[in-house]
């Protein structure tokens, strides 16, 4: 069995708007890296798979947004504690 980290401490998980601004904010300084990576010749690892797996946490908070029942198998505290985790990735 795979151990699966939470964060629990967190006053704003059950607010998808800020959690969707986090992740733009994260995606946005990976294209940075990525830019910077290809102009200036840098050598900064980026993760491809966590902007996946952040585009699809967007996706799903976006949809569970105006259908709190969209996806009722993840819970809006468990992708809130993955993208704490992810942006320190």
């Amino acid at each position: 069995m795979m151990i699966s980290p939470r964060i629990t401490e967190c006053k704003q998980c059950a607010d998808i708007l800020p959690l969707i601004k986090e992740i733009d904010c994260i995606l946005f300084n990976m294209a940075k890296n990525m830019y910077n990576n290809i102009t200036l010749m840098l050598n900064i690892p980026i993760y491809e798979h966590n902007m996946l797996v952040l585009l699809q946490y967007k996706r799903i908070l976006t949809y569970k947004y105006f259908n709190s029942d969209y996806a009722s198998r993840y819970k809006v505290n468990q992708i809130a504690s993955r993208i704490k985790l992810l942006k320190y990735k």
